[in-house]
């Protein structure tokens, strides 16, 4: 199971235990799955998906906000040799189809269905975490975080994804929004940020679970920098011993280690016969010791008189 597929699952089964926020999820279920067909008497809702925990959890709300009846139906499509079963929800009660439309905000001035989000449903700061929560299962997703950092809800409504990114947002949250093919996107990419929206839908052992990821990444990066760095500097290192010991056995062969002054010919000696030594181990090595910048000191002027040489 995807992790994406674990966070919905906690979210499934977590209910608010007041009408308010139970209003707000269930609007956004309306707005993102919610269907109205109006007729001379009244209304009638159907309400759909493929997700059949989001119509259990969708029927449960209805019945705790609303205390209305329901009808279920469910339906297989073969699509590409594929199969697809939708689940639905009806309500035939005009009367209480339109009540719950007006009560989730999603009447327009001209008495028609209108999926948004309705400032009034959301005015409460615990009613905008369970309208997040609502639009997350009908149409977020969140990408394997030990792969990369990525959630993001997939809507055609550009206006409804400025306003949910702004609702997101208000909670000191940075998403944003981009257009992908015939659909808008609001998404967020960094870790942290995420982990904070997590909290923000009550989504707490999902949190958990990635901030156990984040550690684990944070110290196998921290590992590799640490490792990086260290190979870079033993191959600066080796590079740097390795022209050391050129130019000296040139002085060597060309004039003899004897044209270097004692303090010279000790150190260039003390680097042929031990090429991997580091410059503050060839330091202490000499007697009285020598420290590690007296020691580069005395190879840089060995490379000079190699260069001399070399001109002439």
């Amino acid at each position: 199971m995807s992790f994406s597929a674990d966070v919905k699952n906690e979210l499934f089964n977590f209910y608010e235990n007041n009408r308010h926020c139970s209003l707000a999820e269930l609007s956004a279920y309306l707005s993102l799955n919610g269907c109205v067909k109006k007729l001379n008497k009244g209304y009638i809702l159907r309400i759909a998906s493929e997700n059949y925990n989001l119509m259990i959890k969708c029927a449960k709300l209805l019945k705790f906000v609303f205390d209305v009846n329901m009808e279920f139906g469910v339906k297989t499509l073969f699509l590409s040799k594929k199969r697809l079963r939708i689940y639905s929800i009806y309500l035939y009660n005009y009367n209480s189809v339109k009540d719950i439309l007006i009560s989730a905000g999603l009447f327009n001035n001209y008495g028609l269905f209108e999926p948004k989000i309705n400032n009034i449903v959301v005015s409460a700061v615990c009613c905008k975490r369970a309208y997040i929560r609502g639009a997350f299962l009908c149409i977020g997703s969140l990408c394997n975080p030990e792969k990369t950092y990525h959630l993001e809800f997939v809507t055609g409504n550009l206006n409804y994804a400025n306003q949910l990114k702004n609702i997101i947002n208000s909670f000191e949250i940075d998403s944003k929004v981009i257009k992908r093919k015939k659909h808008f996107v609001v998404y967020i990419k960094e870790g942290e940020q995420i982990v904070d929206l997590l909290n923000v839908m009550s989504a707490h052992k999902s949190l958990l679970d990635l901030e156990n990821v984040r550690i684990i990444k944070g110290v196998r990066n921290n590992i590799n920098r640490i490792v990086n760095c260290e190979t870079a500097n033993l191959n600066k290192i080796v590079s740097a011993s390795i022209k050391q010991q050129k130019d000296i056995k040139y002085i060597k062969d060309t004039v003899g280690l004897s044209y270097l002054s004692n303090p010279l010919r000790e150190v260039a000696e003390l680097r042929l016969n031990y090429p991997d030594l580091s410059l503050k181990e060839l330091g202490e090595t000499l007697n009285p010791p020598v420290g590690k910048s007296g020691i580069n000191h005395r190879l840089k002027k060995i490379s000079n008189i190699a260069e001399k040489l070399r001109r002439i």
